[in-house]
This record gives C-alpha cells, sequence and structure tokens, in this order.
C-alpha cells in the first residue's frame, strides 16, 4: 500500500468516524440533554446549533465522499464494497444539505408552532444519514 492510499483511508475513515460520532453525540446527549434542562427554551437552543451541525456535516461529508473516489480511483479499495462507500457518503451528503438549505429555513419561518412538524422530518433525516455514514464506515473496512 502506498503513501497516498494510506493516506487516503485515514482520510476517509477519520472523516466518516468523526461525522458519525457527531451525529450520535448531538442525537442522543447534547439534544435530548438540552430539552431535560431548558424545557421551553430548548427549541431556540436547539435551532441554533442546527446550522452549525449540519454545516459540520456538509464538510465531513465532502471530504469523504472526495476521498472515497480518489480511493476507488486509486484501487485501494479492490472489493464490491469500495463501489458503494461513495454513493452511500452521497445519500448522507444530500439529506445533509437538504436539511441545512432546506429545512432549517422551514423551521425558522414556523417558529415554535411549527418546530414538531420539521423536528420529525429532521429526524428521519438524521436517521438516514446516520444508517448511510454507519454504513459507508462498516463497508470502508471490508
Amino acid at each position: 500500500m502506498t503513501l497516498l492510499e494510506t493516506g487516503m483511508l485515514v482520510v476517509l475513515n477519520a472523516t466518516l468516524g468523526m461525522w458519525f460520532g457527531a451525529m450520535v453525540f448531538f442525537s442522543f446527549i447534547g439534544a435530548p440533554t438540552t430539552f431535560d434542562v431548558l424545557d421551553g427554551g430548548a427549541g431556540q437552543v436547539v435551532n441554533a446549533i442546527f446550522p452549525k451541525y449540519y454545516e459540520f456535516g456538509e464538510i465531513l461529508g465532502f471530504t469523504a465522499v472526495s476521498a472515497a473516489i480518489i480511493a476507488g480511483s486509486e484501487e485501494m479499495l479492490e472489493s464490491i464494497s469500495a463501489f458503494l462507500v461513495a454513493p452511500l457518503v452521497l445519500v448522507a451528503l444530500a439529506a445533509t444539505i437538504y436539511a441545512n438549505a432546506r429545512l432549517i429555513p422551514k423551521m425558522e419561518e414556523a417558529g415554535d408552532e411549527g418546530f414538531a412538524k420539521y423536528h420529525k422530518q429532521s429526524v428521519i433525516l438524521n436517521g438516514v444519514t446516520m444508517l448511510a455514514v454507519a454504513g459507508a464506515l462498516v463497508l470502508s473496512h471490508l
């Protein structure tokens, strides 16, 4: 394995691992704790965090898909799983971009009244993203 191959695998796995870790932390620790502590004001805090959360995911997603494409073009990952990593990352990236570009403005416009409706959509998109990133992370090791 060349230095480039090793470097791309490190970048791919580091970005996928950071992305997955951030999603797990925010979804299962950060957001629930915020709602437990702040009750009614938690929605404002979470809405303030969402854009940064999604921007972080976009940066990691673009980095991961770039590393996966380079890895695939360099034939570093010769199994069929290599051809599935980039598409899974693209699914996660598309969900993240949609949430940031379309869902966040809708949530801000709707205010507290629309929070429940858009929060449900956000949870679904986050679940799809989490599954896609976890799948890509697993496949990158096969």
